[in-house]
């Protein structure tokens, strides 16, 4: 089991970096890491670092919702998609973590 945990969190880390890299090429302004917006130099408020998490986790739901009705819509999601965003979850997180 502690050998999944070590992949996981290896992955985690993995994810980090590549928020990290959308970030310098642009794709957003400030992750949940950062304490100011770099666009303003105010602080990054908690309730907008939740709302990247929460995203996160509504990605999550919709792929559960569909994978859990069988519907058409739920073509092309797996279980290989859902512990992506799961991945992804625990990324944002751990950035916000690192913030405080």
């Amino acid at each position: 089991m502690l050998e999944n945990t070590s992949v996981v969190l290896t992955e985690v880390f993995n994810e980090r970096q590549r928020q990290e890299q959308l970030k310098q090429e642009g794709k957003f302004p400030w992750s949940c890491e950062d304490l100011f917006n770099p666009d303003n130099h105010e602080p990054i408020p908690f309730s907008e670092k939740f709302v990247v998490l929460a995203e996160e986790v509504g990605e999550v739901a919709d792929i559960v919702c569909k994978l859990m009705a069988r519907r058409k819509e739920a073509k092309g999601v797996s279980v290989d998609k859902l512990r992506e965003e799961l991945i992804q979850v625990a990324a944002v997180a751990v950035a916000w973590a690192e913030s405080l």
